[in-house]
């Protein structure tokens, strides 16, 4: 699902750019999937128990996008599902999101066991997941409500047909994580402070089907300004929240959560400004696993050669991605040129850093490397150049010369490379793919 999410936002940035693909809408990329044969079977028996005038209702984030759950959740032999909706017609009496709950039965038909309608207007996110070893699954539901800075959540465990609510709160950011490596996940939350004050998190965990709010931990940043959450390794022991929030001059830090003696912790809080301001960068560069190792690497920038002197809004900049280290330090893992709007990254050896910048190609679209001589406007030797496109533009740039570095779902990422021979450090197709990564 990330594969055809990241293909259709490309597509659309593509598009922006100057490639054509044809007549489409960004609500017809994002169009609701078809249904499989089992959900097409579900769906008949919510119809025949609930009437057709039902709309699935798909989740806005997180890992499952889908209308429908289908998973064991109450450890018997046969799947239970979990139908998502809300109904067409406004004057029926179940106004808002409508959870429908099916068990298989033993000859592998469907059979509508419970109906309830949930707090929020919209779904956000969907998460089913143990919460310990001898707890019965959790199933986690988030809720948009008219209140944009608030999101609703419940928790859900079912059995004997009924699924019963053990617990309620609000949030801004929820995720589910084992941060005590124990292999069973916790939930942690973030939360509005009190009018005036910043955010805060806490991590909620199970006993006994209640739900306890165990450890809580300060961020630097109010609620509203988050902008960007991610979940993923610290270090090859410990996993970790990132939350990318805006300060009040428009650039990017990063705060994360980790779970340390026992306890949940915010470096970046503890020690305060110093490792935020060394987090500050612009705008869109949020954290991620660039390189693809489990571990989430926070980006820092600088100029690239030759644009010091240029307004804000047409400058470039090298990136720096790093991951953090014990004793409030941040370690660079990979340097080189980010495209934020492709979605993909380019590592650049350390001793050819000084010696390239990159340009804009307004007409393709295309970044393209030089070498660098004095200035942007002496810099003409050009070294190569990278493009995106759909598949079904790609050989046109082969035909032209280009090699495809790589492919995520229906999109190509080429190079055209230089046959300059009088430049030592031209990177041959093999080198540009082991150093390119798709974020």
């Amino acid at each position: 699902m990330k594969k055809i999410m990241l293909s259709a936002l490309l597509s659309v940035s593509l598009l922006l750019s100057g490639c054509s693909f044809g007549t489409f809408s960004v609500d017809t990329l994002l169009a609701a999937p078809k249904l499989s044969e089992e959900q097409k079977q579900i769906h008949e028996k919510v119809i025949e128990s609930i009437g057709s005038d039902i709309v699935l209702k798909y989740p806005k984030s997180g890992e499952n996008r889908s209308a429908f759950v289908v998973a064991d959740i109450d450890d018997e032999p046969t799947d239970e599902a979990i139908v998502f909706y809300e109904h067409s017609n406004i004057f029926n009496a179940d106004v808002g999101i409508n959870i429908c709950v099916l068990d298989k039965t033993s000859d592998d038909n469907w059979k509508v066991k419970h109906k309830f309608t949930g707090p929020g207007t919209d779904i956000d996110r969907i998460i089913v997941t143990k919460l310990g070893k001898n707890e019965k699954t959790s199933i986690i539901v988030g809720y948009s409500t008219l209140n944009i800075n608030e999101k609703a959540l419940e928790i859900y465990n079912y059995a004997d047909g009924t699924m019963n609510l053990i617990a309620s709160d609000t949030y801004n950011v929820i995720e589910t994580i084992d941060l005590n490596n124990d292999k069973y996940n916790e939930i942690v939350l973030v939360q509005s402070g009190a009018e005036g004050e910043n955010a805060t998190a806490s991590v909620l965990t199970i006993k006994d089907s209640q739900i306890i709010k165990s450890s809580t931990s300060n961020l630097l940043t109010p609620s509203e300004a988050i902008v960007n959450y991610t979940k993923g390794k610290v270090s090859q022991r410990n996993k970790a929240l990132f939350v990318d929030s805006r300060n009040a001059d428009g650039t990017l830090r990063t705060e994360f959560l980790l779970y340390r003696y026992d306890a949940l912790q915010n470096p970046v809080y503890q020690i305060g400004q110093e490792l935020s301001t060394k987090t500050s960068r612009p705008d869109g560069y949020y954290s991620a696993d660039v390189d693809g190792d489990g571990i989430i690497e926070i980006p820092t920038v600088t100029l690239l050669k030759g644009y010091e002197m240029l307004p804000a809004e047409q400058q470039l900049y090298l990136t720096t991605w790093n991951q953090y280290t014990d004793f409030y330090k941040l370690t660079p893992k990979v340097v080189g040129y980010y495209s934020i709007s492709k979605g993909y990254m380019l590592q650049l050896p350390q001793e050819v850093i000084d010696k390239v910048t990159v340009k804009r190609d307004d007409i393709t679209g295309e970044a393209v490397f030089y070498e660098y001589n004095n200035s942007l406007e002496e810099s003409t030797t050009e070294l190569f150049r990278i493009s995106v496109c759909p598949k079904s533009e790609s050989e046109g740039y082969v035909n032209m010369g280009y090699s495809i570095i790589t492919s995520v779902g229906q999109i190509d990422y080429l190079a055209k490379i230089s046959d300059n021979k009088y430049v030592e450090y031209i990177p041959d197709i093999l080198t540009l793919r082991r150093n390119f990564y798709v974020v």
